[in-house]
């Protein structure tokens, strides 16, 4: 948002930009309408379930057209309109939603890699097989937060070299590819490590991330200078010089559009006062039939739910359920259909102010795999693992890959475990 902010108001490198008052510029018919319509459904969005991040998304998309052709002289600035979608909170949905899909892809080409420097790997799911050993790629493999900062990274480059919308679009296109190279060299040379093919100290393993992270911002620099001196025609002050003759020398014709946006921008603020989205959903858990009293042949002492987990829990599809055996803490979440609301464990613990560490995969005796992380806040540190299954046999180690598989199904019965210890 501060780099979104810094561009739209502050940077004046082009002297066309620094030299053109703003206030003798209007929008033009399509980015004013385009800008009104944006805003009246962010408003409208309120009246209905709609959830919160794609009520931001209109609003910034909104934003975008009206600042993009006031201060970039195009109907909408890709780089300017990338740094406001990024400045919304939108890191946990990209894990949830994006998370599963790119290890998969991460992993079928760090198994083909492998393969062709002769290692007998194979890919199931997220993870590799090597011999009897079991790689887990790990949520940091998926890379969700190196596509943040890249795309981040690209945005402000994009803005900060004026480039045109196709290049751009070339710009951000070389940045995901150098992103997804990154992740595929991290996640082959921790598979060295993580299979102890050969041995290596521990700060290894962040040392390769460091340097995957430091590859892949380099990458997208060189990326963004090599699209920069692409047809260098003076095509890109033609583009970006703010038009003056867009004025309209009708008074009252230039005011309506404006009149008619800010009206609409004042309705956009008061319709949360309105409206409320708060629907309660239709639980259906007709076939739940309650909790089992014991966990891993120990039996379970049922615990009250704090007030913030039950005004969460409000509209859960299913039921959930915390217990301890005397040693652990234990949370059991019965689910009937793909939803956000089961979301990984990791995120809750970040909220409440602990640092999350992911572990290697566990399989307990079993056969069971459970991905794992470490929980440390002050003094406390615990150890979590988590595992979804179905009663056919289905299991799965984090989230985003249960849903992917949810989703496909229109209803159906899932249980989520969550164990807590301290270490």
């Amino acid at each position: 948002m501060a780099a979104a902010i810094f561009f739209a108001f502050c940077w004046t490198k082009s002297e066309s930009i620094g030299e053109t008052s703003v206030s003798k510029l209007h929008l033009p018919a399509f980015d004013c309408l385009a800008s009104i319509f944006l805003t009246a459904l962010y408003a409208a969005s309120f009246a209905v379930v709609t959830p919160p991040l794609a009520r931001g998304i209109l609003a910034m998309t909104a934003l975008t057209f009206a600042l993009s052709r006031l201060r970039f002289g195009v109907t909408c600035h890709f780089g300017l309109l990338g740094l406001l979608l990024l400045s919304l909170p939108s890191v946990a949905s990209l894990q949830f939603f994006l998370g599963y899909p790119l290890r998969v892809l991460v992993g079928k080409a760090t198994a083909r890699l492998l393969q062709m420097q002769g290692l007998d790997v194979w890919r199931e799911g997220v993870c590799l097989h090597f011999g009897e050993k079991l790689i887990w790629i790990d949520a940091p493999c998926s890379g969700v937060k190196m596509l943040w900062f890249g795309l981040f990274l690209a945005a402000f480059l994009v803005c900060f070299f004026r480039l045109s919308n196709f290049k751009s679009l070339a710009v951000f296109a070389s940045a995901f590819l150098i992103i997804l190279l990154g992740n595929i060299f991290r996640a082959s040379a921790l598979f060295y490590i993580e299979a102890e093919i050969f041995a290596a100290p521990k700060f290894m393993h962040e040392a390769v991330g460091v340097f995957s992270f430091a590859f892949v911002a380099l990458g997208i620099v060189f990326a963004a200078q090599f699209w920069r001196t692409v047809q260098k025609d003076g095509l890109r002050r033609e583009i970006f010089t703010p038009q003056a003759v867009l004025l309209n020398e009708n008074h009252a014709a230039r005011k309506f559009p404006t009149i008619v946006f800010l009206t609409v921008c004042a309705l956009a603020f008061f319709a949360p006062f309105w409206y409320s989205s708060e629907k309660k959903a239709q639980v259906q858990t007709q076939n739940f039939r309650g909790f089992s009293a014991t966990f891993e042949n120990q039996p379970l002492v049922e615990l009250p739910l704090t007030e913030r987990e039950k005004f969460f829990l409000e509209d859960f599809p299913g039921k959930v359920g915390r217990f301890s055996d005397g040693k652990r803490e234990i949370v059991i979440r019965f689910v009937t259909e793909a939803t956000r609301k089961l979301h990984p464990a990791g995120d809750c613990f970040r909220a409440i102010g602990y640092a999350i560490k992911p572990l290697p995969l566990k399989v307990d005796d079993a056969g069971k795999r459970w991905s794992c992380f470490s929980a440390v806040r002050a003094n406390e540190e615990l150890k979590v693992c988590e595992r979804i299954y179905d009663n056919g046999g289905g299991e799965w180690t984090d989230v985003s890959a249960w849903y992917w598989t949810a989703l496909t199904e229109t209803s159906g019965e899932w249980w989520a475990i969550t164990v807590a210890e301290r270490k």
